[in-house]
């Protein structure tokens, strides 16, 4: 059956009475998961009073050679560490979702108070829903996205794909995925846990602890690490730590625009217009465009419209979107690296007399996002 319009049946023994609706039923089951995992487990405390957390990264300090009683000379000496590096987090992003609602006019549409009641309620609950989609959202496309300036920020591993279509040849190509992919991480995570500067932004003396470590999966690989590559082993116990640690769906990496992704025959044409065919462009956070005279409304991993131009003064300005990239596998980063902090979140309302209608405002701030420097924070791409 098409759209309810509104139209009653006629009644099939008399035709000048109309069959009477028998129920109303309001969903309330509209958002069960968001992958909000990752971005609950970075969220920090903010306070209402100043906007910025600092963080001070240290380096580690020499030694040298001890002169014996020589040293009485150099017992004045002063010898003060290099200064910390600094880097602020601030709170400068806020946000409102706002939603009217009415208990008179709009009470004609439903048949009883509770189905009333219950479209009230689930209207009204759509506030926090929002708040989820917009958090989990826009965490999940930053991490997809982020790139370290770190020596070692990017590891490429080159698996072996199978030639033959031979069934033997295809389940020692997916043992051979899994094994390399494997092999990177457990190379990678002998790295971190010795003292180096290859792996965060300062080029600092660092190490770090493997329980502190999160791997972040694009789903598309790790299910073909799961699905069709481990069930070819006899034995797969410990093949990857950390494996299906956090799972994000394949649409949340990407990488930033760059010119070789545009012209003739590319994702953005000659005429800056977007096209599907070539590839796929989402964007980065929620926002709002009018393309061809229709509003669109999008969340951080939307795909943007077919046609739609992205350059400066276009649709859409590159900064705003990615190009969603197949060749990342995860992600590995510190359970610390990118904090989630909250500036507050206030829910009001506000009734108004003369139309009896009601508003509700939900309104919260957060830091603009990014990854502490003092952290690893590498891509492993095929």
């Amino acid at each position: 059956m098409p759209a309810f319009t509104g139209q009653l049946n006629a009644n099939e023994i008399f035709g000048a009475l109309y069959n009477m609706i028998i129920s109303q039923e309001v969903f309330t089951d509209n958002i069960a998961g968001t992958f909000s995992s990752l971005v609950d487990k970075s969220r920090v405390d903010g306070s209402l009073y100043g906007d910025t957390k600092l963080f001070y990264s240290p380096d580690v300090l020499k030694s040298r050679p001890w002169l014996g009683d020589n040293e009485a000379t150099n017992l004045l000496n002063v010898n003060r560490p290099a200064a910390p590096q600094v880097q602020g987090i601030e709170l400068n992003v806020f946000r409102q979702i706002d939603i009217t609602v009415d208990y008179y006019l709009s009470r004609r549409a439903w048949m009883d108070e509770g189905a009333f009641s219950s479209f009230t309620s689930v209207m009204l609950g759509m506030v926090r829903e929002t708040k989820r989609v917009y958090d989990a959202t826009t965490f999940n496309a930053y991490i997809g996205n982020a790139v370290s300036s770190a020596t070692k920020a990017t590891i490429t591993v080159s698996p072996t794909t199978g030639t033959d279509t031979t069934s033997a040849d295809l389940e020692g190509a997916a043992r051979i995925y899994a094994q390399t992919v494997a092999e990177a991480l457990a190379n990678l995570f002998i790295d971190l846990r010795d003292v180096s500067r290859d792996y965060n932004d300062y080029a600092q003396l660092k190490s770090y602890n493997l329980e502190d470590l999160i791997v972040v999966w694009n789903a598309a690989k790790v299910n073909k690490i799961n699905k069709l590559d481990l069930p070819t082993m006899f034995h797969k116990d410990g093949l990857i730590d950390k494996f299906e640690d956090e799972v994000l769906p394949a649409r949340y990496f990407g990488r930033a625009i760059a010119a070789s992704d545009k012209g003739s025959g590319k994702v953005i044409d000659a005429s800056d217009q977007y096209d599907n065919t070539k590839g796929t462009i989402r964007v980065l956070e929620e926002t709002e465009k009018t393309i061809g005279g229709t509003t669109y409304h999008y969340f951080a991993g939307d795909e943007i419209k077919n046609g739609a131009t992205v350059k400066t003064g276009g649709d859409f300005e590159e900064s705003e979107v990615y190009i969603e990239n197949d060749k990342i596998i995860c992600k590995v980063m510190h359970k610390r690296s990118v904090p989630f902090m909250s500036a507050f979140e206030v829910g009001t309302s506000f009734f108004n007399a003369r139309s009896l209608t009601e508003n509700h405002y939900l309104t919260w701030g957060h830091n603009t996002l990014e990854y502490l420097k003092r952290y690893p924070f590498i891509t492993i791409s095929e």
